[in-house]
């Protein structure tokens, strides 16, 4: 029973495909057992090249779904040259790209050579590069596949990057990421965890000396000591995000348990922030925002767009100093009731769902309140994909209540009758960036 339960638990982790949309026409969606990435940097020409290699596993016969938001150089099955054309979703909600060319069931190896064009920036008088790959949870296609090709972020894998700058450039830049870096005499190379999805790589690449910035450690409950880097482009900002930093993980702690990530990068720049996987790039304001989703958002990870409202509503909730409330103060909400290929996160999350998050802490009064629930799902769940379907079920699981009738209402949008205006604001802690804002935070 041991045995078949760590296999199932294994499945769950790194083949997600059970968690994917539905496949549709001759469309198939994949598992991604591995992605390697050169990304070559061209300093006399400006330009920044992407050869990728995939390896993936098919479960049925049909052409395979990935993304890439750039149109693709060169794509080759197998060794063998195919298209690489962008196609819709079938209530077009969204799009993909496809490998024109139908496979059977089985392991495959991908290659897709393109250029990187969004936020990087070649400094004439300088001769460096500055470059991200800045992510962002409110829009659609918002991820990873801006840079490289990838897989939805359903799926989990395992990711490389070798990045060449050259023998004469590599020692003028540094590399600030989330997964465990090494120097080369050309470039760098970056390992992530087999855990991450598209949205939790987070990579920024700079002129060496640029930022202020400090190196230091906080030792986790667990005794774990994490390694955190904090840097800035003022040094008052690194010594106030130092103090609030360490405030924070010892808060977020003693609530819901130990750091599950190697280490933590954390960026105080621009307005609002984002989250990535033990990594934000952040306002002083949003940081502990940002910092407790990487318990919930990229520690607990969303499986799509109609489950991102849930580490938004606990992060918001967080925000608004865990409240309390016999009542939701909404009348009803269709969050979580988009097109099953939706990407983004419903702006509502932060508004009601962050009042659901006070409605359900007083409904689990007798459990402890939801600090202890998410506390239970963290120690449970982390470093997994979960829907809106498990959370409702793990609710249930740990309270012995039944929450079928306030989440059709208050998520699922299936109560009847008239709703009443449904508030939806831009949050302060996530705002929308242009991309000058972008190309600004570089």
């Amino acid at each position: 029973m041991k045995l078949i339960l760590m296999a199932l638990i294994c499945f769950n982790t790194y083949a997600n495909i059970h968690l994917s949309p539905p496949n549709f026409d001759s469309y198939v969606f994949v598992d991604i057992k591995k992605i390697t990435s050169d990304i070559q940097v061209d300093f006399q020409n400006k330009e920044v090249i992407a050869t990728t290699t995939i390896e993936f596993e098919n479960f049925q016969s049909g052409k395979p779904i990935f993304d890439l938001v750039p149109d693709a150089i060169q794509t080759e099955i197998n060794g063998i040259t195919v298209d690489l054309p962008e196609i819709s979703s079938p209530d077009g909600e969204t799009k993909f790209r496809a490998v024109d060319k139908s496979l059977p069931a089985g392991n495959h190896r991908l290659m897709i050579k393109n250029k990187i064009t969004e936020n990087l920036n070649f400094t004439w008088w300088t001769g460096h590069l500055n470059m991200a790959f800045w992510m962002t949870d409110l829009n659609d296609r918002g991820y990873l596949e801006n840079y490289i090709p990838t897989n939805l972020e359903f799926d989990q894998f395992e990711l490389e990057l070798n990045v060449e700058l050259g023998s004469e450039k590599v020692n003028e830049h540094e590399l600030f990421t989330n997964g465990e870096l090494r120097t080369t005499p050309t470039g760098f190379h970056v390992k992530y965890p087999d855990y991450f999805t598209s949205s939790s790589l987070y990579f920024h690449l700079a002129k060496k000396d640029k930022f202020e910035k400090k190196n230091l450690s906080f030792t986790s409950m667990n005794g774990k000591v994490i390694p955190i880097t904090i840097y800035s482009s003022n040094n008052s900002n690194v010594r106030s995000a130092e103090t609030e930093t360490l405030a924070v993980l010892s808060e977020l702690e003693g609530i819901f348990g130990a750091w599950s990530h190697p280490s933590l990068v954390v960026y105080v720049a621009g307005s609002g922030g984002m989250e990535y996987a033990g990594a934000t790039r952040t306002s002083l304001s949003a940081l502990g925002h940002e910092l407790i989703h990487s318990y919930f958002a990229r520690g607990v990870m969303p499986v799509r767009g109609n489950s991102g409202w849930i580490d938004e509503a606990i992060a918001s909730w967080r925000d608004k100093g865990y409240q309390y409330n016999p009542s939701t103060g909404f009348y009803t909400t269709s969050m979580a009731a988009h097109s099953v290929y939706r990407r983004n996160t419903d702006y509502r999350a932060y508004n009601e769902g962050a009042k659901f998050m006070a409605y359900l802490n007083y409904q689990l009064s007798d459990q402890g309140g939801l600090k202890t629930f998410l506390k239970d799902v963290y120690s449970n769940y982390k470093h997994t994909s979960i829907t809106t379907s498990d959370f409702k079920k793990f609710l249930e699981n740990f309270s012995g209540l039944d929450f079928t009738t306030d989440f059709a209402r208050y998520i699922l949008g299936q109560r009847k009758g008239h709703a009443k205006h449904e508030h939806v604001e831009e949050n302060p802690y996530h705002p929308r960036l242009s991309k000058q804002d972008y190309l600004d935070l570089l």
